[in-house]
């Protein structure tokens, strides 16, 4: 019966885990509320500056090499209103 139950208990953890992992990707690379953007900004800034390094924004897969796009003003980070704003599909060259 112990062992029943912790094979359960293991195969829900696995399933949990996986669905999180899977919400986590698809959110990082494709945020799509208010609230899920937000938490992408700040995942991606990893200094906790609130803006966006170009090399912090290099290591996203979500701004990536589109930074230079992104970066409206040129100042070499990306400000909350500047990611927000960035478009959705395109890429920079």
């Amino acid at each position: 019966m112990r062992l029943a139950i912790a094979t359960v208990a293991v195969a829900c953890l696995i399933a949990l885990q996986a669905h999180a992992q899977r919400d986590s990707h698809m959110s990082t690379t494709n945020p799509r509320t208010a609230e899920e953007v937000e938490r992408v900004f700040e995942a991606i800034d990893r200094d906790g500056d609130d803006r966006i390094s170009k090399r912090e924004g290099e290591r996203s897969e979500l701004i990536g090499d589109r930074f230079d796009g992104v970066d409206a003003d040129q100042d070499g980070y990306l400000s909350r209103a500047e990611f927000r704003a960035r478009p959705r599909k395109e890429r920079f060259e």
